[in-house]
């Protein structure tokens, strides 16, 4: 049985909600994707204990996206959820296990023609909490132009790593980045302290979003 199934949602939520570091481990399956997400220890960019298993569900009309104590379980702590059918807007909301609304992840198209540009809002009309786009302009220009391309070796440079830089009222407070040298794809959320206040399910849920969701 996986550790994490072994603690309370109380107490997963408590370590979430206490810690500024996480590793978010995508794992190999042929129909769908998923993730592993665990707190690393100090300095870290290994896996820690795992805490939550997350399950893209495929083929599914609306974006399902859910957050689990146990792999081999359907009940889940938090999930993403498209607004609508076949989500063209980039607009998705992160849903407590009840339904009720922890906020929204949304995709700003206009600002992502170069890079990739994301916000995130909490509940309600309060307005972005953050925001998020590519720290590279070179490398998302390259990821792009090599999409375009179609096949041969000039296309594999869209799977270049990606990262991430948040920004709250102009503040940087946090960094999302892929761990170099892994042949799974790994990432690395760091918060600062201008994070705080900051639902950490909705933060985590983003950050599996700009992996699962970065090119929809």
């Amino acid at each position: 049985m996986p550790v994490s199934a072994t603690r309370s949602p109380e107490d997963v939520l408590a370590a979430i909600e206490s810690s500024d570091r996480f590793v978010i481990q995508q794992l190999f399956r042929p129909i769908a994707n998923e993730y592993r997400i665990s707190v690393p220890a100090s300095g870290s960019s290994d896996e820690g204990e795992p805490l939550l298993f997350v399950k893209q569900k495929k083929m599914k009309i609306k974006e399902d996206i859910r957050f689990r104590l146990d792999p081999e379980r359907d009940e889940h702590l938090f999930m993403i959820k498209s607004k609508s059918v076949f989500e063209f807007a980039g607009r998705h909301d992160v849903l407590a296990a009840d339904g009720s609304s922890i906020g929204l992840l949304e995709k700003s198209f206009g600002k992502s023609l170069l890079r990739s540009h994301w916000r995130v809002s909490g509940p309600g009309d309060a307005g972005p909490l953050c925001e998020a786009q590519e720290k590279s302009l070179t490398v998302a220009i390259v990821r792009r132009a090599a999409g375009l391309v179609g096949d041969g070796l000039l296309a594999l440079l869209q799977w270049l790593p990606f990262g991430f830089v948040l920004h709250r009222d102009g503040e940087e407070i946090g960094r999302y980045n892929r761990v170099l040298g892994q042949f799974r794809d790994r990432y690395v959320l760091e918060l600062d302290p201008g994070a705080a206040g900051i639902d950490r399910r909705l933060l985590l849920a983003f950050a599996v979003a700009l992996d699962a969701l970065q090119d929809r």
